[in-house]
C-alpha cells in the first residue's frame, strides 16, 4: 500500500462532498464551480477582506480575487470600500448571496445527514470528534438542527 493513498482517501471524501453539494444546489446556480464553495468553508464571508477570503481558502489573492470577480459579475456580492481603511474594500453579500448561503448550508446539512445515515450515528460522532482531535480545532461544531 502505498503512503500518498491515505491522503488521497481524505482528499477524496472532501471531493465527493462537494460534488454531492453541487449535485444539490447545482442546477439553481450553473454559474458555481467547486473552486466558489471554498469562499463560503469556513462560515459567512460577508463583511470580509479578500486576503482574508484567501488565507482561509489557502490560496492566493489573486485567485481569491478571480473567484470574487465572477460571483461579483453573477450578483452573489459586491465589495465596499473598508470604513476603517478606504484602501480596502469588503466582500459585501447581496440578496442573491444571502440565498446561495443559506442553500450551501442546506446542502452541507444533507451531506451530513447521508453521512450519518451511511456511518450510524456513533461512527459519525467519532469522525468528527477523531478529525478534531487531529486539526486542534476542538470549538463546538454548529447544530445540525439549524443548518436546515
Amino acid at each position: 500500500m502505498s503512503t500518498p493513498r491515505y491522503f488521497g482517501l481524505l482528499r477524496l471524501a472532501f471531493d465527493q462532498a462537494i460534488d454531492a453539494l453541487l449535485a444539490e444546489i447545482g442546477p439553481r446556480h450553473p454559474d458555481l464551480r467547486p473552486a466558489h464553495l471554498l469562499l463560503f468553508r469556513y462560515g459567512g464571508i460577508d463583511g470580509s477582506h479578500t486576503a482574508e477570503l484567501a488565507a482561509h481558502a489557502g490560496m492566493t489573492k489573486q485567485s481569491m480575487h478571480e473567484l470574487v470577480r465572477h460571483l461579483e459579475r453573477h450578483g452573489y456580492l459586491v465589495r465596499e470600500t473598508d470604513p476603517q481603511d478606504t484602501r480596502a474594500r469588503r466582500v459585501r453579500l447581496t440578496p442573491a448571496g444571502r440565498k446561495l448561503e443559506r442553500q450551501l448550508t442546506q446542502g452541507i446539512a444533507a451531506v451530513l445527514d447521508d453521512w450519518e445515515r451511511r456511518l450510524g450515528t456513533e461512527r459519525f460522532d467519532q469522525l468528527w470528534a477523531t478529525l478534531q482531535e487531529l486539526t486542534g480545532d476542538t470549538g463546538p461544531l454548529p447544530d445540525r438542527a439549524a443548518l436546515s
